[in-house]
């Protein structure tokens, strides 16, 4: 019997004990409650509410921490809608000038209206946006849309991405400590009950209260940014692991921005052996089938760069033959031009033929001069240093004569009276 009773009274102290062990608040270990606990931890209205910013430029981010980018500022007095919260962080409707990115060969836009586009895929992921991210690191997913969705475009195409306005459902995040609630937009529904020490698994321990500031303004920030809380006993969520397709997707968009680079640069500059690969590495893993799509498509790409590369190589080859020639040519008629005498000298060329005129008058020979076609164009008779000449070997020949042209009336035709006799070609 004294033993039982020694047990009992054990048994009671420790169950005495363990609230006011949990309540310490060095005592870290903790058990995530439900949002509807959470907000009641807070002291927060029931969801959804209107929330009054009390600081100013104060950050909204793409998650429910200061590790997570921001995604604009938020000034004194704005008001923002609160949906949800997690640990300190209040889950807030995306407010005017947020935007969001989400993969261009996933959207198909209206022909009609470039503002407007529709989603071609299913389970496509939107991501926060953020003048301070590239879409290439912003990691932040939102929400994801299915084949049909609606979006509504805002802004010009980057790296793959176009820029759209927040969709139903894509939350960004603001400090509790700079937001102060102003009423509940709907009627309350009840809040899922606290869980309770007799709830929690032996080895659990319940969450220490922590109540929403009365005045957050008041309150100064003790974060390595500005109006941000320093948590050191509410630890932060690790952002959601990346995928291995996306990992692959923000490869292929790194190589992407590679091929553009290499296609910027002259023909004959352009190197894509090392960007080849890559991109062949990503277009064989079965396990990114999207990835290895469009690593696919540049590839293709890539083929079509070189083949112009090819055709750009055979063209300058051609040209530089075709300039070899023509020199060639050229040399060859400067050549010739060189060895033919001026024959403004002439007073006239043509086939030199005996003629039978005065053939058998000494000192009066004539010969005759024709053209291509044997039409005579004049007669021609040697004087002076020309009556020494043996004029035997230029007969039949065409032939340059110097000297004066003159009318014979009994002839009735023209005589060159020629003093020196060339053969020309």
């Amino acid at each position: 019997m004294e033993s039982y009773l020694r047990f009992s009274i054990i048994v009671l102290v420790c169950g005495l004990c363990v609230p006011a062990i949990a309540a310490q608040p060095g005592n870290t270990a903790q058990v995530e409650a439900v949002p509807a606990a959470e907000a009641n931890a807070l002291n927060l209205p029931a969801f959804p509410f209107l929330a009054e910013i009390t600081g100013d430029d104060v950050y909204i981010r793409s998650g429910p921490g200061t590790q997570y980018y921001n995604t604009g500022k938020a000034r004194k007095g704005d008001k923002v809608k609160v949906v949800g919260n997690k640990f300190s962080w209040l889950q807030i409707v995306a407010p005017a000038g947020s935007y969001s990115w989400i993969s261009k060969q996933y959207v198909q836009i209206d022909p009609r209206n470039n503002t407007s586009g529709a989603v071609i895929g299913d389970a496509v992921r939107v991501y926060a946006g953020s003048d301070e991210v590239q879409p290439l690191h912003s990691t932040s997913m939102q929400i994801k849309l299915d084949k049909g969705d609606k979006v509504t475009i805002v802004g010009e195409e980057k790296d793959g991405h176009c820029k759209i306005a927040p969709p139903e459902g894509a939350y960004l995040w603001v400090s509790s400590q700079n937001a102060k609630p102003l009423g509940t937009l709907m009627a309350p529904t009840p809040a899922a009950p606290a869980m309770t020490t007799s709830t929690m698994p032996a080895t659990a321990h319940p969450v220490p209260a922590t109540r929403f500031p009365t005045n957050p303004g008041s309150l100064k920030p003790q974060g390595s940014l500005p109006n941000e809380p320093n948590e050191p006993n509410m630890p932060s969520p690790a952002p959601a692991p990346i995928t291995l397709e996306e990992q692959r997707m923000g490869q292929v968009h790194l190589l992407k921005e590679k091929v553009e680079a290499e296609r910027a640069k002259p023909a004959a500059d352009q190197n894509f052996a090392g960007i080849k690969k890559e991109l062949m590495d990503v277009a064989g893993d079965k396990q990114s089938p999207k990835a290895a799509h469009n690593a696919q498509s540049l590839l293709k790409m890539i083929e079509r760069c070189e083949l112009s590369q090819d055709v750009a190589k055979a063209v300058k080859v051609q040209e530089e033959q075709f300039g070899k020639t023509q020199q060639q040519i050229e040399s060859a008629k400067n050549e010739q031009l060189s060895k033919v005498e001026d024959k403004s000298i002439f007073a006239v060329i043509g086939k030199l033929l005996e003629s039978p005129l005065f053939a058998e008058t000494p000192g009066a020979r004539y010969y005759r001069v024709v053209d291509e076609k044997g039409k005579t164009l004049c007669y021609a008779r040697p004087t002076g240093a020309a009556t020494n000449v043996d004029l035997s070997k230029f007969v039949d020949k065409k032939v340059g004569l110097v000297g004066a042209i003159e009318a014979n009336t009994e002839m009735g035709e023209a005589v060159v009276q020629f003093t020196n006799i060339v053969e020309v070609q």
